[in-house]
């Protein structure tokens, strides 16, 4: 970052400076595995410390929503949201809910292709559960593919020109059985994916 900023003088030839951001995403990517690894283990482990507080689950949509929006954009993606009146607060930690979200979102618009679209709702049901789903147009996966994106450190055959680290979908899985709740995929090969997570009655509760 140093070098890129310049700040102790010109670095010279364009060249150079195209290698320093090649560099530097290489770093990021790193850290970025690096910090997922800690994450996960952590869950494993059972030593992630979660901090439960009634959270505004809509609200928390609309931030993530407004955080990727440009990432949207850049690749022609439209995200639409369709949010339930007077969601009832559920009880979970507001950083790990707004990583799984952002996880999800980027997955959604990583592989949705130009012109797709990505569909947030909530919804609260008559048995008092509170639903977040998260359904894009895009490639969609079979039933294996499904099964393998849920192992970390595995990838299925891309179909993007955007790479991840593996653990992307087994981190937010992991993140979202510690706060309560349950997740679950439906996809099928050029039919889109439908991620949803599910917090039981007994978070909204807890949130009152």
């Amino acid at each position: 970052e140093i070098m890129i900023e310049e700040r102790f003088g010109p670095v010279g030839s364009e060249r150079y400076k195209d290698y320093l951001k090649d560099i530097h995403a290489s770093g990021a990517h790193m850290l970025s595995l690096v910090n997922d690894l800690l994450d996960l283990s952590k869950i494993e482990a059972g030593k992630m410390e979660l901090s439960f507080a009634p959270v505004d689950a809509n609200g928390l949509i609309a931030e993530c929503m407004s955080i990727m929006q440009s990432q949207a954009n850049s690749r022609r993606v439209v995200m639409r949201q369709a949010l339930a009146p007077s969601l009832p607060p559920i009880s979970a930690d507001s950083r790990a809910l707004r990583q799984i979200l952002l996880n999800l979102l980027s997955n959604a618009v990583k592989f949705t292709p130009g012109g797709g679209q990505v569909i947030v709702s909530s919804a609260f049901t008559e048995a008092g559960n509170v639903l977040v789903r998260v359904k894009d147009t895009g490639a969609g996966m079979s039933e294996d593919d499904v099964r393998i994106a849920l192992e970390p450190f595995t990838q299925i055959a891309p179909v993007s020109d955007t790479r991840g680290t593996g653990l992307g979908l087994p981190l937010t899985k992991a993140l979202v059985e510690a706060s309560g709740g349950s997740l679950t995929i439906r996809s099928c090969p050029q039919g889109g994916t439908l991620v949803e997570i599910v917090f039981p009655s007994t978070q909204i509760r807890a949130a009152q």
